[in-house]
Parts: structure tokens; sequence; C-alpha cells
């Protein structure tokens, strides 16, 4: 039998962190460094055609080619660029972003994310290295939790998509914590949670609530808050009902202060946002562009007397919504403006039959609702019936008014027919109005003042009309058209609820035509 004799081919080795390192190898001579397992090849000499002289190291599985990958430039084959330089590929990566993803997160509905969510926030935002706080981005899917989330101070965190991205977490809250990890209990004025940033997620919950308590100097842009509230499901005390948003002011020095929610949407959520303090001191929260639908209560504030709520509610949309949109208990300075008001305070039932005001305050003082619409004045003020008790679209305010302009037909008349029934628990009322009878035109002001005592109301009534003289025909028919005013107890309760606006168009002189006017009213 033969013997066959195998010979073994070996490369010149050693380690590259002792003494000189790699040496120089000869033309195509390989050297394998034994300490960082990796691999190099000479390049050979100039001579024979090699570019330079030196090494040429040989990518294997153990190099990181991402590290490796240094000739990133930016626009680099622009000539127009002449500035920008080499850098790692992996610092450019690192620089644009980083993914939940990256620290274990799974978004497909079951997996528990507590854990990796809370190190990549801690990783990222709660380190004393700042390098890696960039905004933590969530892709598309959904996000279990089955525990408290800690969120800490200066979290910037952004999902792909609103609709797409959904963190589930039932029935636990979402609580921030200080940078240095400080739980609400442990707040100072000096270590709190402030610069959270929020942007394009939905959170699904059950009783479970975003706990911004302590926080200040933050913003949630486009976050869906959405939950399993059905639009006339009974709800117990709003000062222990679980809202989708919540939280408690019980000391100025840690007060939630200077957030502004904007582009949100509260859906199917017994309350939306849940306030409540015990000391009378002054809060900034701002809602621009919010969207409120399908809860019993929208915004509630509990309070003490004189807080200052410097709330602004501006261009937001109130939709089925069966009690407040806003309901405050105390509070001053809260400005509603350029909002829509779609089927507010009716239960389950429509505008035409309302049952409680739309935006409740505790307290007058500067409290104002400015520019505001509403279905509710054009299904149940403007009426025939002088029976129903009104009910109002706002309680309590220093001063409300709507971009409503009602609009209706004037018939003839010889005793007065009911124009519109309006809530007696106002101080005044404003209506400018505009009649056109036959092809002439009255434009007036008229001012209603009720008592404290709710038993009487006054009618004064500052006009102009087109006819040149009150002697002629047109005059005739504009001075003999009159409005009159009464105050009524429609709900039988033995107090006065309703004042009663009607007018007169007598056949002798008057003739058919319209009525259109607007509505402004404050205690």
């Amino acid at each position: 039998m033969a013997v066959v004799q195998i010979s073994k081919i070996q490369v010149r080795r050693g380690k590259k962190n002792s003494n000189t390192g790699v040496p120089q190898l000869s033309s195509a001579e390989f050297a394998w460094a034994v300490d960082t397992q990796e691999l190099f090849i000479g390049n050979g000499s100039v001579a024979e055609g090699a570019p330079l002289v030196g090494n040429t190291k040989i990518l294997t599985e153990n190099d990181n080619i991402i590290e490796l990958a240094s000739s990133y430039q930016f626009a680099s084959d622009d000539p127009g660029i002449t500035e920008s330089v080499s850098r790692s590929l992996g610092d450019k990566i690192d620089e644009i972003e980083v993914s939940v993803a990256d620290f274990g997160a799974v978004g497909d509905g079951s997996t528990d994310n507590v854990d990796a969510f809370e190190a990549a926030l801690t990783q990222l935002f709660a380190n004393a290295d700042n390098t890696y706080r960039k905004v933590l981005k969530i892709p598309n899917g959904e996000y279990l939790f089955t525990s408290d989330l800690n969120i800490p101070s200066n979290a910037v965190i952004e999902g792909e998509n609103t609709e797409e991205v959904i963190l589930n977490i039932g029935a636990n809250n979402v609580l921030f914590t200080t940078t240095a990890g400080a739980q609400i209990a442990s707040f100072t004025s000096s270590d709190r949670p402030e610069n959270i940033v929020f942007k394009h997620f939905t959170v699904e919950r059950t009783t479970g609530q975003v706990v911004f308590s302590g926080v200040k100097n933050s913003l949630v842009e486009h976050v869906k808050f959405t939950g399993n509230y059905i639009l006339g499901e009974s709800v117990g005390s709003l000062s222990t009902e679980p809202g989708a948003l919540f939280w408690n002011n019980n000391l100025v020095g840690i007060k939630t202060d200077n957030i502004v929610f904007r582009n949100c949407k509260f859906e199917n959520n017994s309350v939306g946002v849940r306030c409540l303090q015990t000391s009378a001191f002054e809060t900034r929260i701002t809602f621009d562009g919010c969207h409120f639908e399908i809860l019993d209560t929208g915004i509630y504030v509990e309070g003490v007397s004189t807080q200052e709520n410097n709330w602004a509610i501006n261009d937001c949309v109130f939709e089925e919504i069966a009690r407040q949109a806003l309901k405050a208990t105390n509070g001053t300075g809260t400005k509603i403006q350029r909002s829509i008001f779609k089927n507010v305070g009716n239960g389950t039932g429509t505008a035409a039959l309302p049952e409680t005001s739309q935006i409740e305050f505790g307290e007058s003082k500067d409290n104002i609702v400015l520019d505001c619409s509403t279905d509710r004045i054009e299904s149940a003020v403007l009426t025939d019936d002088n029976t129903t008790a009104a009910v109002p679209e706002v309680e309590n305010s220093d001063l409300s008014s709507f971009t409503n302009r009602l609009d209706t037909d004037i018939f003839l008349s010889d005793s007065f027919r009911t124009l519109a029934a309006l809530s007696a628990n106002q101080s005044f009322y404003e209506i400018p109005y505009t009649v056109r009878l036959s092809t002439e035109t009255r434009t007036g002001r008229l001012r209603l003042m009720i008592n404290g005592s709710k038993t009487e109301v006054t009618l004064s009534d500052e006009s102009n009309y087109s006819a040149t003289s009150s002697l002629s025909a047109a005059g005739q028919l504009m001075t003999g058209f009159e409005f009159d005013v009464s105050i009524e107890d429609n709900d039988a309760d033995s107090g006065n609820d309703t004042v009663i606006l009607s007018y007169k168009n007598p056949l002798a002189t008057g003739s058919t035509g319209s009525i259109a006017f607007g509505i402004t009213y404050g205690v």
C-alpha cells in the first residue's frame, strides 16, 4: 500500500498588538494576527505596479463592516461640494436615528416591551454621556406593555406613523422620572421631568393613564389616545375616573406647566384629560388643533377657588361628547377660541334635545369662549316653541361669542311669535340682527339684561332702517316690527330657566321676510 504524504501550508503569523505590530509583508505574502483575528496580504512594490507600498487588510467574519466603512463622504460625487470630509459609516448611521428595535423591542402585539423601551430610554436619555440623546424612533407595529412604563426627562420619542404605531398600555400607566431616575414622590423644583417630546404614535388603553404630574416644558404632537368607551356608558365620579391624560398639581414647585398638545386625538375615552389641583397657583396648558370624539367628558379640571388656569384651547373639535367638552369646578383665565362643538352635551341624543351645557366654568373671571361654532344654536336656540327649557351652551363664562349666524323666515303676526329660546343663566345677551321685509332692511343690536334672581329681563333695541321717513309705508313697515322678551320656568322647578325672544309683525303694516342674527353672552 502506497504512503501519501500531505504537506501543511501555513502563513506568517504573530501578535498585532505586541512589539512593532504587523511587519511589512512581501508581495502577496499573507500574515495572520492571532490576537485580533485579522488577515493581511502584502501590497508588493511600486515597481511591480502596486499603487503604494504596505499591507492590505482582508475582511473576515470577525470584522465589523460598518465600522470599517470609513469612505462615506457627503455629496462626494458632486463637484460643487468640496469641503465635506470622509467619515465612518457607523458614525453617520448613529447620528441619524436610533430605534427601539435596536434594544430588542418587538411590535407583534404580544411581546412585552417594557424592558426594551426602558433600556432604550435609560441608555439614551438617562446616560451621563449625552452623546446619544437622539430621537428614539418606533417602527410601525403594536407594542404591548404589561406593567408601567417609566420615561426619563429629555426623552424624545417619535413613531413612524400615528395610526400604525400603537403603544398598548391597557390598564398600566406611562410615568415620568428625572434624568437621575427619581419618581414623582421625590420630585423637586430643580429635579423634575422636562423637555419631553412625543410625536406620531397611538396610545391604546383601558384604564391606564399617561401621567404628566410634575412635568414641565414639553410637547405632545400628532399623538392619538384611544380607549374602549362607548357613548352613553355610565361614568362615575370625574374626580376618580381614569383619563387618557392625567396630572395632579399639589405643589407649586413641581406643578405641571407649559405643556403643549398639538394636533392630538382623544377617541373613545370616558375622560380625555383629567387635572386635579389642590392649591391656587398658575398653570399654562395649550391644546392646538386637537380632536375630541366619543367621550363622556372631554377635559375635566378640578381645583380650588382663584387658581389661574391660563389654558388656551384653540382650533379644536369636540364631537359626540355625552356631557361637557370642558368642565372646570374652579379656576380663571381659560380661553377657548375658534373651536367647533358638534353633538356635545346631548347624552346619546341630538343637538335638538340638549341635556347639559357644552362648557361649564366654575368661576366666570376671564374664562372666555370666542369665535366658536356649535350645532346647538341652530337646533335648539332657534325655535318657535316657547315651552321647552333652554340649556346653555356655556355656563358661567365671562364672555361667549359664536360665529353661527342664524337665519329664519319672518311671518305676519299681530301677536308676538317665538323666535328663540335662550338660557336664563346668563347676565346679558347681545344679539346683532338684520331684518329684511319686502325690499326694506332694518339692522340693529338687541341687548337683554337678566337680573341676579332671574325674575326679570329687560330689552333694549338700537336699530336703523332703510326707509327715509317713519311716516312712509316703508317706514311703518320697519317701525311696526317689534321685539319682546319674557323669562319663564319651563322645566317646572320653581326657578326661571328660559328667556323667550319673540317678534310681532302686524298684518296691517308688515310684510313677510327673514331675520339673521348672532349671539354673544356672558355673566
